[in-house]
């Protein structure tokens, strides 16, 4: 009889067999190196486990710090509710490593899957049995002798499904860049699809895959679209809506051949589900709390009431997409983390009736995009990125035994995944970067833009070269350049992503942020790439600015937004300020963050003095339907440049504000183009250019017709 072992400890329960972690039976979200840390405590209860210990223990194959063992500790003493300084759980041993000093006890329980050993047979029955086994066994080889393939199929149960079995075959449905969710007819026949035109207004449309015959559903509209669903008959279309400045929206519904929308649930963040009867709707919202962060609904879907919460995740846990299960049973969903950069989002599936959940699988993944059943609910289809690949691959996850593969092995980042009933066909989206580096000149007369690279974020040295970070290599790299585009150097080339570079006021050192070693922290290098060395341990993050005199590096926190500084020969990190708002980025003397706020339609620029603690300076931007997507400081600390969009982030203006002054100045147009909000507007030290970031991402529509 097959026995597992319980670690209990308070409320909480450790199956070690299961990697899960339960707190009054139900299951706890943390991830896989959380748990290993944890395991290993408990199981030396009592006895204080050196970090050398736990470095062995939990990372045996990677070369780590002892700041890792620092950061899932803090995160275990948060999820336990812990205090470190009067510790229930884990105590600290100054100089040695940690001590379990919670009492646990070890339990055994029978194995639900073994059940059956547990009856007792006489000798006879056993022999019965043994020669009826025997039987099976002859009359298996024998029909699998004369049916060659009949073994094959038995063990490969995807052979049932169309899309599984045949040769990978896709094909494009748009090109434009503009069709960022889709979603499947039932019967494989339609497609109900947003669309985003020139003018940046999104509209609603169905088209007919034999045809291609699109008819529009709803007019081009201001509205942000979050996401669709179709009914199971296709005849009625769902989908999530809001303003473009977000953050919330409201789900409606109407018939895909035309009529009016009706509001059925407000307040949601646009992945929704309709059960395979059409009548429940299964929904995400997030009140961004400490205890509820993000909480997944289900409702009827006619009216939306009767709702229900379903699980719910404390803060900075979010929860993403989801589906009801063919039978109507379950829902399968997306929860985790993607700020430090780590592998921390999961698969999980709760029982929509008694609201026991469940991980599907223990494998882990920097993000975790769409989710779809099999028809036969054997299996769960997904998009998700698992460093290093940096890629969003289409997974398969087997829920009999939590296996979980790739299923594409392209570069191709897929998003939205939708089957047919047969699962003869999935619709897809595709996204991929369209971003370029362009330095403009601010002379008299202007020269025109330089295009640079591929790149998604750019500082200028204090000699005037270039520092971006590029996707030219496939994954983010750091790159320099001079500010004309020639001598292009790659600095960095792993498997990992190594992003925002800052250079050292002297030009020697240049900082910025990388997951090289499974968490983002901040890491350091010479001006030519020479010498990498990870510089933060505990909280590391974006860095924004170098002191002058090089001692200190400010950066952002990548878990929870606020402003931090690390000594740049030590590493030593010492919190500076809260999260404040958006875009919050430092001085170049140290001694000032700014940042945007977007309140109602009120935008506003905001300076925070770091040694009083408070905000000193306000700048209401007069600017209707506008939006500030991009901050930086002058390298004299005496004004803030930034570029200003329509509330689309097309037609952008670059703006100065004097913090002397009342109002800002328009210094460029550089109307005609998209912007992405990201840190990629830098000024160069003498004022006279300045380097930006254009472009988006681009969404297209696939059809998938086979993955083998």
């Amino acid at each position: 009889m097959e026995k597992q072992q319980l670690l209990k400890f308070g409320a909480f329960a450790l199956r070690a067999d299961q990697s899960v972690l339960e707190l009054d039976g139900k299951v706890v979200s943390l991830t896989p190196k959380m748990f290993d840390t944890l395991l290993v405590l408990v199981k030396n209860q009592g006895r204080v486990v050196e970090k050398e210990t736990i470095l062995r223990e939990v990372w045996p194959d990677s070369f780590v710090e002892e700041g890792n063992i620092a950061f899932n500790i803090r995160q275990l003493r948060k999820l336990l509710g812990d205090d470190a300084q009067s510790p229930s759980y884990i105590e600290t041993v100054p100089k040695r490593g940690y001590r379990f000093i919670a009492p646990v006890s070890a339990l055994s329980e029978t194995d639900p899957a073994h059940c059956g050993d547990c009856i007792e047979v006489d000798e006879r029955r056993r022999g019965v049995s043994s020669i009826i086994i025997l039987g099976i066994v002859v009359a298996i080889l024998f029909l699998t002798a004369i049916i060659p393939g009949l073994y094959l199929l038995q063990n490969d149960p995807d052979s049932r499904f169309p899309v599984l079995s045949n040769a990978f075959s896709i094909e494009k449905l748009s090109t434009d860049g503009n069709i960022y969710h889709a979603v499947l007819s039932s019967d494989g026949k339609n497609m109900v699809y947003t669309h985003r035109n020139g003018s940046g207004k999104q509209s609603l449309w169905l088209r007919q895959l034999e045809t291609s015959n699109s008819i529009q559903i709803i007019p081009p509209s201001d509205h942000f679209y979050g996401g669709i669903e179709l009914s199971p008959d296709g005849e009625t279309v769902y989908f999530a809506r809001g303003s473009q400045t977000g953050p919330q929206t409201d789900i409606y519904r109407m018939p895909v051949r035309g009529g009016l929308p009706e509001k059925v649930i407000d307040s949601t963040q646009g992945w929704i589900s309709v059960s395979p009867d059409g009548g429940q709707i299964s929904f995400v919202r997030c009140p961004y709390e400490d205890e509820n962060y993000c909480s997944l609904y289900v409702a009827d879907s006619a009216t939306g009431a009767n709702e229900k919460k379903l699980a719910t995740r404390p803060k900075l846990i979010r929860i993403a997409d989801n589906q009801i299960s063919p039978d109507g049973k379950k829902v399968a969903f997306a929860a985790g983390q993607s700020r430090t950069a780590s592998n921390e989002f999961g698969l999980y599936e709760v029982d929509i009736d008694t609201g026991t959940e469940r991980p599907l699988t223990n494998e882990r993944f920097f993000n975790i995009g769409y989710v779809a059943y099999l028809p036969d609910q054997s299996s769960v289809l997904m998009t998700a990125m698992q460093r290093p690949d940096h890629t969003y691959p289409i997974w398969q996850v087997t829920l009999s035994d939590g296996a979980a593969k790739k299923l594409t092995t392209d570069s191709e980042c897929y998003s939205r995944l939708t089957l047919d009933k047969q699962a003869g066909l999935l619709l897809s989206t595709r996204v991929t970067p369209d971003f370029r580096l362009f330095v403009h000149s601010l002379g008299t007369p202007a020269s025109p833009p330089v295009a640079i690279a591929n790149a998604t974020t750019a500082s200028f040295t204090s000699d005037g070269k270039l520092l971006f970070s590029s996707l030219m290599s496939g994954n983010a790299e750091i790159w320099s350049a001079n500010a004309d585009g020639s001598d292009q150097r790659q600095l960095t080339n792993n498997s990992s992503g190594d992003a925002a570079p800052i250079a050292s006021p002297d030009g020697k050192l240049i900082f910025y942020a990388s997951d090289r070693n499974g968490i983002l922290q901040l890491w350091r290098m010479n001006i030519d790439g020479t010498e990498p060395k990870q510089l933060t341990s505990e909280d590391g993050g974006y860095p924004l600015a170098v002191s002058p005199d090089g001692r200190w590096v400010f950066y952002r926190s990548g878990l929870n937004g606020t402003i931090r500084k690390a000594d740049s020969s030590t590493g030593q990190e010492f919190a500076v300020a809260p999260d404040l708002g958006r875009r919050m980025t430092v001085s170049p003397d140290g001694a000032s963050i700014a940042f945007t706020r977007n309140e109602g339609g009120s935008l506003s620029l905001h300076v925070y003095s770091i040694v009083e603690a408070r905000v000193i300076k306000t700048f209401n931007i007069d600017q209707p339907r506008s939006n500030i997507v991009q901050l930086e400081w002058t390298r004299d600390s005496g004004k803030l440049a930034f570029i200003l969009t329509d509330d689309k982030r097309e037609n952008g203006r670059l703006m100065l504000q004097d913090l002397n002054a009342a109002s800002p100045v328009q210094i460029a147009d550089l109307r005609g183009d998209s912007f992405a909000e990201m840190p990629a507007l830098a000024m160069s030290a003498d004022g006279r250019s300045f380097a930006v970031i254009r472009g988006n991402w681009k969404h297209d529509a696939v059809l998938i017709r086979g993955l083998k």
